[in-house]
C-alpha cells in the first residue's frame, strides 16, 4: 500500500502535498486528457495529472484498488532527476515559496522517520 492516501476531497491542489493517486490508477475523461508533456522525462506523469485535474469538473475517489505495481521503474531508477523534475513543476504550479516551504516539511518528516526506524533496530 502507498505511503500517500487520497483525500476524501481532492483537488488539483491536493498534489502539493505529493503525487496522492499513480497515473495507473488515475481515470481521466477523454475529453481532458491531453498526452503528457515530453519536456520531463521523470515526472510527466506528475505533471500530467494536475493538468487533468485542473481541466476536471468532478474528481471522484472510488475507494477501490485499481492497480498494484512495484516501487521501481524508471522513476525509482533516476530519483535524483524525477525528484529535480517533480520541484520544478510544483514550484509551476503552486509557487516556489509555498514549494519550498513544503519541501523543508517533507525533509523534516524523511529525516524523522528515518530516525525513527533506526531506533526500533
Amino acid at each position: 500500500m502507498r505511503r500517500l492516501k487520497a483525500p476524501q476531497k481532492m483537488t488539483w491542489k491536493s498534489f502539493r502535498m505529493g503525487m496522492l493517486v499513480c497515473h495507473q490508477s488515475f481515470i481521466v475523461k477523454r475529453e481532458i486528457a491531453e498526452p503528457y508533456d515530453l519536456q520531463y522525462r521523470y515526472s510527466a506523469d506528475f505533471e500530467w495529472c494536475i493538468r487533468c485535474m485542473k481541466k476536471a469538473k468532478i474528481i471522484f475517489n472510488t475507494h477501490h484498488t485499481l492497480s498494484c505495481f512495484l516501487k521501481a521503474g524508471i522513476s525509482a531508477e533516476n530519483r535524483k532527476d524525477s525528484l529535480k523534475e517533480r520541484y520544478k513543476i510544483m514550484c509551476f504550479y503552486y509557487g516556489k515559496i509555498p514549494t519550498q516551504i513544503r519541501h523543508l516539511w517533507f525533509a523534516v518528516r524523511f529525516y524523522t522517520a528515518k530516525l525513527f526506524k533506526k531506533n526500533i533496530y
